[in-house]
């Protein structure tokens, strides 16, 4: 995107943040009207396709299948989630999206949702040709993370844009405060509930001025669970009071900035309906009657995946319908074939049985199919102007910004011969061209050695000791010190031979597990800019500027951080 063009979309999306504070209810709303065209188009639609406006679905590999093609002519599928394994590249992307849209077209049924998961740091689908952006606590961390988030989000959105996607599933709008969470962590904004919701609000306002559909996730807010909905069922036990003042907050401001769109989570929060092991995906009482009826939500309710663990009991199909008939408008399955064509015909038998009304149906669709008509998804799409290398400039001067040093004991700038020692599989989705800080520090310091490791086993811990009392300092890239041990016993022991530095890739609650470390460094991603931003900060080159995002019990406070080396 040019410069000037950017500068002006970031104007509109301060300009339509004039919001309550964050805390305060946001207005109710009235029921949207259905325009005239969005009430034909609604009407001139079968049950069958109807139902499959409710329903985006995913695939295995880069080629459209039959069964893609299938969902789309036979049932009129609303959308299709986007994943690495769809598109190598940025180009690739676009043709995919070209190609399914003409499906549709061909076909005579609405357009497509075309959604993606490109949050920035930890959650990146597709990184080959577009802008690696540092993840949501990265941006927080920076000096002005207001105008981090604005221009982060307008980046994306017009890569986006351009690659034919029309709607991103960002922001997290969840309130990270559990060191121990598996799963969110560093996507969020941080543990401030004012902080996330000011940042979140500026999201939504940036993605709607970069004209890009957003959708603030995950409902009613999955930052204090220990469990990955991914592999298991979480429950939060706080009651309605810390739900009030913590966790709904963000929403609430999500809602008050005009969020398009929210996504629930796969947990148990029985404060809020105490069905025993309801997810509140599946319960009326969370998605109508909280969301809808106390909170004047009028977007579009989007379910999360319906693959997860979370729901493996209960079975994608039997969740889908369940969604439904709790007041979710929008359902995504994954890539399981059978399950997709058995929720379609469970909900269409719903309607005809009078399960669920037609009234009930067509308001789902309604708020579906008239976002589609205000995303201009009906209309020719206008050309978008990219300028990659710019942006990705701009990037990586966000990720310097935003690393933050919380310790450092005269072991930085460092200097003499370094030893670097680096986890892999940092990040929770793997893009091409990721690295590591050792392969990364090897390329760009003289007198250094790296070695990388998926886990520290005895043998590597004993000799990595061994090796590091022939160096001056020793180097540990780390992530999620709390869940793994082996990190931990290979910090301790280096730690006691040579004076050594964390670099926290993940969220810095690391802090918390390590002691005797001279130095700690808080990257919050392990993407090359991040790394080549947190190796400057290493050797001298920058002063550090970021302060943290989260409080770290015990350690240091909210908005700590060093800005010189002593």
């Amino acid at each position: 995107m040019k410069r000037r063009a950017l500068l002006a979309m970031a104007g509109a999306a301060a300009a339509s943040c004039a919001l309550p504070m964050p805390g305060e209810a946001p207005p109710r709303l009235s029921a949207t009207p259905v325009p005239d065209r969005v009430r034909a188009i609604v009407a001139a639609l079968s049950v069958e396709q109807k139902v499959g406006q409710l329903m985006s679905i995913a695939f295995h590999g880069s080629r459209i299948t039959p069964a893609v093609e299938a969902m789309i002519r036979q049932r009129a599928v609303g959308g299709l989630v986007l994943r690495a394994e769809n598109a190598e590249d940025a180009t690739a992307l676009a043709k995919l999206a070209s190609d399914l849209q003409a499906i549709a077209r061909d076909a005579k049924v609405p357009p497509l949702f075309l959604s993606i998961d490109q949050e920035g740091g930890p959650v990146i689908r597709v990184g080959k040709g577009m802008t690696i952006m540092p993840g949501q606590m990265a941006l927080a961390a920076t000096p002005d993370p207001v105008n981090a988030v604005t221009t982060s989000a307008l980046i994306a959105a017009s890569e986006l844009r351009a690659a034919g996607i029309n709607w991103n599933l960002a922001p997290v709008a969840d309130v990270n405060d559990e060191p121990r969470n598996p799963i969110i962590g560093n996507r969020s904004f941080g543990s401030d509930p004012k902080q996330v919701s000011m940042l979140v609000a500026q999201a939504i306002a940036s993605y709607r001025a970069g004209r890009l559909l957003a959708c603030a996730k995950h409902f009613p807010g999955h930052g204090a669970t220990t469990t990955d909905s991914h592999t298991g069922l979480p429950e939060i036990d706080s009651d309605r009071k810390r739900l009030d003042a913590v966790e709904l907050v963000p929403f609430k401001a999500a809602i008050a900035a005009g969020a398009p769109a929210i996504m629930s989570a796969h947990i148990v929060v029985p404060a809020l309906d105490a069905t025993p092991s309801l997810p509140v995906t599946l319960s009326k009482k969370v998605m109508t009657d909280l969301l809808r009826g106390e909170l004047g939500f009028t977007g579009i309710v989007v379910s999360d995946d319906l693959e997860m663990g979370a729901l493996a009991s209960i079975g994608e199909a039997r969740a889908g319908l369940g969604a439904l008939e709790a007041g979710v408008d929008h359902l995504l399955f994954r890539f399981d074939e059978s399950a997709q064509i058995e929720g379609h015909r469970l909900m269409v038998d719903a309607v005809k049985s009078g399960k669920i009304s037609a009234a009930r149906l067509d308001a789902s669709v309604a708020r579906l199919v008239g976002a589609k008509v205000a995303q201009g998804l009906y209309d020719p799409a206008p050309s978008d102007s990219v300028d990659r290398d710019a942006n990705a400039r701009t990037a990586t001067d966000l990720a310097r910004q935003s690393i933050t040093l919380l310790k450092s004991n005269g072991v930085l700038p460092l200097r003499g011969k370094v030893l670097v020692l680096a986890t892999g599989l940092i990040d929770i989705s793997q893009v091409a061209g990721d690295s590591d800080i050792a392969a990364e520090m090897v390329a760009l310091r003289p007198n250094t050695t790296g070695h990388r490791f998926a886990r520290a086993t005895d043998d590597f811990i004993s000799a990595s000791v061994n090796e590091a009392r022939g160096y001056d300092a020793v180097v540990v890239g780390a992530a999620d010190v709390g869940v793994n041990e082996d990190q931990r016993k290979l910090i301790d022991a280096v730690a006691q031979v040579k004076p050594t530095v964390v670099v926290s890739q993940r969220a810095p609650y690391d802090s918390l597990y390590v002691s005797g470390v001279s130095a700690f460094v808080c990257a919050y991603s392990g993407r090359v800019p991040t790394l080549r931003a947190t190796i400057e900060i290493l050797t001298g080159a920058r002063k550090p500027t970021g302060r943290l995002p989260v409080e770290i019990p015990g350690r240091f406070p909210l908005g700590a951080g060093m800005k010189d080396f002593s």
